[in-house]
């Protein structure tokens, strides 16, 4: 700064005159391209803009500051090494700003194409895949704004690996569930969406695998979070995998008395009309009819027909009871209730009760 306060302060004060217009002027442009760039981006069938946008959207007003105190800077002289401190500490926000857009834009990005093009990959819309993302892009991100700095961080990196062990150590649990949540995604056998049953009874649709746990949505609407770790080690049912389609079994007792052919046709052509009727089975499932046991009060047939997916079972057991309900009725067929004859023993006459 030139000798003389008068000179100083007029410095400072077109410094900060310079600083407020920048800072005015910058704002009001940025209001004026991100509105032209929000309509354009509507009218493009690409995604690419969209993520551009949103990942540049909170970093620019970091830009514009950054701008503006340089400008602002060139007319101030700073005494001693603070200018060169100035010029690495703003180098460093830069660097910063750009590495939090640049982790938000390949964050979404992945996640987007890999949906796109992979849909059947495990690691699909999972919080584990955007937080990877974002965690490689901002250690870069850290040696950059390192390496501004002057820092070499070749030692930083041995001191590291000596550390790692200990970090490593101390960091068990948190590293255990982290590559539990890579070894669930990466097998393939769990996805998202998929509806699972733990072995300890826990059951529920996943809606998310992130670094640390992995979540459980219940039918009831409830979140179960579940530490990868346990999770992986627990026995899955998976109820979407090999294929969608679910068997539906309905049992049906019939009296001793009736003819179990004519039952069997009956059950075996009801079911193909609720086949054909109901929109949820599968229309290319052959029914299955089978006399499977014969019970105390009832000869125990059951009908088997298949459902597009596990969830679509619950929308047709209605009708398929009602149906067959029905269907026996108008056959005459008796559907027994359990019966049982007790004999009374005393002094008297044996007597004989029959009990339903």
């Amino acid at each position: 700064m030139p000798n003389g306060d008068s000179t100083g302060t007029t410095n400072w004060g077109l410094a900060l005159i310079l600083f407020s217009s920048l800072l005015a002027a910058g704002l009001l442009l940025r209001a004026i391209v991100f509105h032209a760039l929000d309509r354009w981006a509507k009218k493009s069938k690409t995604r690419i803009d969209d993520f551009v946008l949103a990942s540049s959207r909170w970093p620019s007003y970091l830009w514009i500051l950054i701008a503006s105190t340089i400008v602002a800077l060139h007319s101030v002289h700073l005494p001693g090494g603070y200018d060169v401190t100035a010029r690495r500490g703003l180098g460093a926000l830069l660097a910063l700003s750009i590495t939090m857009g640049v982790g938000r834009f390949v964050s979404e990005a992945v996640s987007h194409y890999n949906n796109q093009f992979a849909p059947d990959m495990a690691l699909r819309s999972t919080g584990l895949l955007r937080t990877t993302a974002r965690v490689v892009t901002f250690l870069v991100g850290i040696l950059i704004i390192l390496s501004i700095f002057g820092i070499n961080i070749a030692p930083l990196l041995g001191a590291l690996g000596v550390g790692g062990l200990a970090a490593g150590l101390a960091l068990q649990p948190m590293l255990t569930n982290l590559f539990a949540g890579f070894q669930i995604a990466v097998a393939k056998q769990i996805r998202v969406g998929h509806r699972v049953r733990m072995a300890s009874g826990e059951e529920g649709y996943v809606s998310d695998i992130s670094w640390r746990t992995t979540t459980l949505r219940t039918p009831n609407n409830h979140l179960v979070i579940i530490p990868n770790s346990k999770f992986a080690d627990s026995v899955i049912t998976n109820f979407n995998l090999p294929e969608p389609p679910v068997n539906v079994t309905v049992s049906v007792g019939v009296g001793y008395d009736s003819d179990l052919r004519r039952v069997e046709a009956a059950l075996a052509d009801e079911a193909q009309q609720i086949i054909r009727d109901a929109p949820l089975l599968v229309k290319d499932f052959k029914p299955v009819v089978r006399l499977v046991a014969f019970g105390e009060s009832a000869v125990q047939f059951n009908v088997v027909v298949q459902a597009q997916d596990f969830e679509s079972q619950f929308a047709v057991w209605n009708e398929i009871y009602t149906r067959i309900f029905e269907r026996l009725q108008r056959e005459s067929i008796e559907i027994p209730f359990p019966a049982r004859s007790v004999y009374l023993r005393g002094p008297g006459p044996e007597i004989k009760a029959r009990q339903p």
